[in-house]
């Protein structure tokens, strides 16, 4: 017992998946595990979305969730444990919303998925400048397997050959939490109230159709190359 007592007041130095262990049963546990977690998980994206990962406690997401300290202790071994399965999650839902029929539909999924979930976006612009967040591998591999897909959609001519694909992929990703992550900006330059309805469905059929544009304007850049005129302002040799 001693040794396990150790073992749970270590550091948060290795990763929270390999601090998880038993614990005495809990009722809550008994009776809907499943349920539990998942309200584990809410408590936590709050928590993390209002404190970020360093002003986050595992004591407030606790009380949140209402369950005790040690049950999240045996779910996730601690708040890199949490963020880790935040992270998870969040990744598969980006990777289910990427996968729409084309990038124009994607962009839009985006868009109303940073408004319906927007923890996952205050989570992100909390992190601090040049640190390197909990389970950034996982995070970078997933941002990869995003820009390939990108890549195959663009050679499929969904945008323009010319266009770099990460610069794209940013661009896009950012346009899609902008009502979330800067809403004063977002409502000044849209005049409405960037967390209404209205607002968003405008704003996710604007942001498709600027994506649509880029399409377009393929067969119409390589036709105006073809016929001699002025290519990025400089005239053909």
């Amino acid at each position: 017992m001693a040794a396990e007592e150790a073992i749970s007041g270590m550091s948060g130095a290795a990763s929270g998946r390999q601090q998880r262990r038993r614990h005495p049963d809990e009722p809550g546990r008994q009776r809907d595990p499943v349920g539990t977690r998942r309200a584990i998980l809410a408590a936590a994206g709050a928590e993390f979305a209002a404190h970020g990962f360093d002003g986050a406690r595992v004591v407030r997401i606790a009380e949140a969730a209402g369950v005790s300290h040690q049950l999240i202790t045996y779910y996730f071994g601690g708040k890199r444990g949490l963020y880790e399965a935040l992270s998870d999650q969040w990744l598969e839902e980006s990777m289910r919303v990427s996968q729409a029929r084309t990038f124009a539909e994607a962009a839009r999924r985006y868009v109303h998925w940073a408004h319906e979930d927007p923890a996952w976006v205050h989570t992100l612009t909390r992190e601090e400048p040049g640190t390197r967040p909990p389970a950034e591998d996982e995070r970078a591999a997933e941002l990869f397997k995003h820009v390939e897909e990108l890549r195959e959609r663009q050679a499929r001519g969904e945008f323009r050959s010319d266009l770099d694909v990460g610069a794209v992929a940013l661009v896009f990703f950012a346009a899609s939490i902008a009502p979330v992550a800067i809403p004063w900006i977002a409502r000044e330059l849209g005049q409405q109230d960037p967390e209404s309805t209205e607002f968003i469905d405008h704003y996710a059929e604007q942001v498709g159709r600027i994506v649509s544009a880029l399409a377009e304007a393929t067969t119409e850049t390589q036709v105006t190359q073809d016929e001699g005129s002025p290519v990025n302002g400089e005239p053909r040799d």
